[in-house]
């Protein structure tokens, strides 16, 4: 499926982020076209879209699904402080929470670290890489599912999209534009001050006061409820043993109420 330029910045409010953007009808990963953009000199805030994925990864080493059915999109930042970094997937949730509501008038909810969900199924999912030499180079990718589409048993009982959810998908042009403008919006809050942005994904999270299982980096398990997270994103819980030990990665899984078994491990989307 072709991407209407001229569609698009007929969308586009934004006054940086998304001004140029870079197509390709297939791709291996949106992330790689992003750095080789960068180190060609390509400018900052340009976008990579492609309508087709054959190698795109999420996060922990994933491979991501991404057939002919989202917006797949990796859009180069650069962040005035290399201490922010981590944050930008941070911004990059909230975006996608807000481009989701006004194109598709869903509401969404997000889940530690970086999923977003409608009614605890995965719609969107958001990786951020970063580059740091002269300047801090942000490469925040971003996959939305806007159409059902055949998926894997394993992950078609966990993931959702726009459509499925009961939205009318909205076109890629119109979601892509206000994915820009919104992402634009929190990322100058998130360099003007982070701790708005990190209260503001605070509240979307679905995670806090949840029992749950922590699958840490090193394949450790941490059992207990998530209580809160840090000025830095990472999820404080509080472990079976009274400890509050505070984690910056890994996957979550919860727990229903009244269920004493956790879910298995959220899946690709």
């Amino acid at each position: 499926m072709a991407f209407d330029f001229d569609l698009y910045h007929r969308y586009r409010t934004s006054d940086a982020i998304g001004v140029h953007v870079e197509y390709l009808d297939e791709t291996g990963s949106t992330m790689d076209d992003a750095r080789r953009g960068a180190a060609s000199g390509n400018p900052p805030g340009t976008a990579y879209v492609a309508g087709v994925q054959t190698g795109g990864r999420g996060r922990l080493g994933r491979e991501w699904v991404s057939a002919d059915s989202g917006l797949w999109v990796t859009f180069h930042l650069v962040a005035r402080d290399p201490a922010l970094a981590p944050l930008f997937s941070l911004a990059g949730a909230l975006a996608v929470s807000d481009a989701v509501r006004e194109t598709a008038l869903l509401t969404v909810d997000v889940k530690w670290p970086n999923d977003v969900l409608h009614q605890g199924r995965k719609l969107a999912g958001i990786l951020a890489e970063s580059a740091v030499g002269e300047r801090t180079d942000i490469f925040l990718g971003i996959g939305i599912n806007l159409r059902h589409t055949a998926l894997p048993e394993e992950v078609a009982a966990r993931a959702t999209s726009i459509e499925d959810a009961g939205g009318v998908p909205p076109t890629r042009e119109a979601l892509l534009a206000s994915l820009a403008a919104a992402l634009e919006r929190h990322t100058q809050q998130l360099q003007r001050s982070p701790a708005v942005v990190v209260e503001q994904w605070r509240r979307h999270l679905v995670t806090l006061g949840q029992r749950v299982r922590l699958h840490a980096l090193d394949g450790a398990t941490y059992d207990g409820e998530a209580v809160d997270v840090t000025a830095r994103g990472e999820l404080t819980l509080r472990l079976d043993d009274g400890q509050l030990v505070s984690f910056g990665a890994g996957e979550v899984t919860m727990s229903p109420p009244g269920d004493g078994d956790l879910d298995p491990a959220a899946p690709r989307s």
